[in-house]
């Protein structure tokens, strides 16, 4: 931990006269995507000022956009929090981020070439090594990020991540079962081979049906986490 705060602190000092609160908004998100932070938890703007060794304008700042983009909520004389989703509103969300990685899926299968493919499958190789869901997950989620962008449509990126940040919690519950994630990865490989053969139609339903698997273990009960806004 010390060496990743001691980097983290760097990062910062490189930074600080520029783009501070960004790195924080990064921060505190790969703390959610971790695990570190969960749906509910507050947000301790005074221990984070302090881990950064920066003042707690940045950090409060950085609650901010975190408000603005949906993934906290500011409670009266509580503070921030972050935000909580029911199952109906992840339901929806998911049905939103099949539909966008769908369409990531076409238009990477008519643009990607093979040191794409080669990065992916490597990334795919990684996950299959992968020994608990705190080293999958992170990676999961980058393998994701990854066949979006070779989409070529920085909008579609944007849309696609913002909303897979409110899923964090629900997606992380339902690969929590190693089955869950071997059967997720095998997807990912054959996702992957249709893009690399150029068959748009296939790679992106078949994309669009891995984010329906998810909701469907969300609802089956793979991800059944009783919260309310």
């Amino acid at each position: 931990m010390g060496d990743y705060t001691d980097a983290l602190r760097r990062r910062v000092a490189e930074r600080q006269a520029t783009s501070l609160p960004q790195l924080i908004v990064e921060e505190l998100e790969n703390m959610i995507i971790n695990g570190v932070l969960k749906g509910g938890d507050r947000i301790n703007e005074s221990a984070l000022a302090m881990r950064l060794g920066v003042s707690r304008g940045p950090v409060r700042e950085a609650c901010r956009q975190l408000e603005r983009s949906r993934l906290a909520e500011f409670r009266a004389n509580r503070g921030m929090f972050v935000r909580e989703i029911s199952v109906e509103q992840a339901a929806q969300l998911y049905d939103i981020r099949a539909s966008l990685f769908g369409l990531a899926g076409r238009l990477a299968a008519e643009r990607a070439g093979q040191g794409d493919v080669a990065e992916l499958l490597e990334v795919v190789e990684r996950l299959r090594g992968c020994a608990d869901m705190d080293h999958y997950y992170p990676l999961n989620v980058d393998l994701h990020r990854r066949i979006v962008a070779l989409s070529g449509n920085p909008r579609l990126v944007e849309l696609y991540d913002d909303i897979s940040k409110e899923l964090h919690l629900f997606r992380r519950h339902g690969l929590e079962p190693a089955a869950a994630r071997e059967l997720s990865n095998a997807q990912h490989r054959e996702i992957i081979e249709r893009i690399s053969a150029g068959d748009a139609a296939t790679a992106g339903r078949l994309m669009e049906e891995h984010i329906l698997a998810g909701k469907g273990r969300m609802l089956g009960g793979g991800a059944a986490v009783p919260h309310k806004e």
